[in-house]
């Protein structure tokens, strides 16, 4: 077996380096990340390393044994990531070794590859022709389909709750504009969000240019009195709530009189994919303990990982409801369709 070491600044572009130079018959043995030049360990330049390989078709019995040595030699040197830690060799069938480095790149936790890999696994006559079309359908299907606001009920109202800075007061906007200037829908705002004056004004400017009525609360009782208000005519009732440090379980606590199921018929968790992961999760979990009904995936367009969408898919099995990528009101949002997210994920492997 002829073995090559490749380096590029993507996995995309270094496994192009190997199709180029070693043919589309080339195995993937292995791939890492690395972190060229810079100064004390700062500064330096992200790269992509892929070990490669083809079988030759008649090599001689020494120059099989040489190679062989010189595999073993750099699957050694590989088998131990940039912080030092020995990494388990795996033996993943050769077509979806691009597939799972690709995922492991988008951030994927490693017990979700597996399973999605272990399932990939199980279909008949997987190879790298039906790969693409057979993961899509997989990974769409755990996505799962989008579960956005119905108007449904006479005055359906819809508490939205998140950590600080994930965008709710602009998201809420979009979906305001989206009921009553698209659908013709009767909408109703209600701000708690008073800790932060910009939030509130904010607020009133989208509700005066789509001219709906806005109500803002302070406590529990203007809450219950607005909403009371809001229903005799309303057919949608959205509330803003503070943003809160999902640390904190005293200043979670303080949201509980705003989602209440005596008054609210949903609640959103909406968090943002430029978090990192470890933070998504806590906030997730610590926001469990209001008990949301569904999940919006704010800030798309400011990250360039998109693994999150599996790992919080599988572990809460909460359902999405829509998607945001950028400041723009109405425009930048849409119902979280899987087709829509899967194309996030794996946006390059596809290209």
């Amino acid at each position: 077996m002829k073995v090559k070491k490749y380096i590029g600044d993507n996995i995309q572009d270094t496994i192009f380096k190997v199709k180029v130079d070693l043919g589309s018959d080339a195995i993937i043995l292995d791939t890492r990340k690395f972190t060229k030049g810079g100064f004390l360990g700062f500064f330096g330049q992200e790269k992509v390393e892929v070990l490669a390989g083809i079988e030759e078709k008649s090599p001689s019995e020494e120059n099989t044994q040489k190679e062989i040595n010189n595999l073993k030699d750099m699957i050694q040197d590989l088998s131990y990531n940039v912080n030092g830690e020995k990494e388990i060799i795996d033996n993943t069938p050769s077509a979806l070794k691009p597939f799972k480095q690709y995922l492991k790149l988008q951030d994927v936790k490693e017990e979700n590859i597996e399973d999605i890999i272990t399932n990939l696994s199980d279909e008949n006559n997987l190879d790298e022709s039906n790969l693409k079309i057979k993961a899509k359908n997989y990974l769409m299907e755990r996505i799962g389909n989008p579960e956005p606001i119905e108007t449904d009920t006479n005055s359906k109202v819809v508490t939205f709750v998140g950590p600080t800075g994930v965008g709710k007061t602009t998201t809420i906007a979009k979906i305001a504009a989206e009921f009553s200037i698209k659908m013709g829908k009767k909408v109703c705002l209600i701000t708690a969000d008073t800790y932060r004056i910009a939030a509130v004004q904010q607020l009133r400017t989208y509700s005066d240019i789509i001219n709906i009525p806005l109500k803002v609360v302070y406590d529990g009782d203007e809450f219950k009195k607005a909403v009371k208000e809001c229903r005799k005519e309303a057919e949608l009732i959205l509330v803003d709530t503070p943003g809160r440090n999902w640390k904190n379980k005293w200043e979670l606590g303080q949201l509980n009189e705003f989602t209440k199921d005596t008054l609210v018929d949903e609640i959103h968790l909406m968090v943002s994919l430029n978090m990192s992961s470890r933070d998504l999760e806590y906030a997730v979990e610590n926001f469990n303990s209001l008990q949301p009904h569904k999940m919006i995936l704010t800030k798309l367009d400011e990250t360039s990982t998109y693994g999150d969408v599996i790992n919080i898919n599988k572990r809460y099995e909460m359902p999405f409801s829509y998607i945001t990528f950028g400041q723009d009101v109405p425009e930048d949002i849409d119902k979280a369709k899987p087709e829509i997210l899967y194309n996030y994920l794996m946006g390059d492997y596809n290209e």
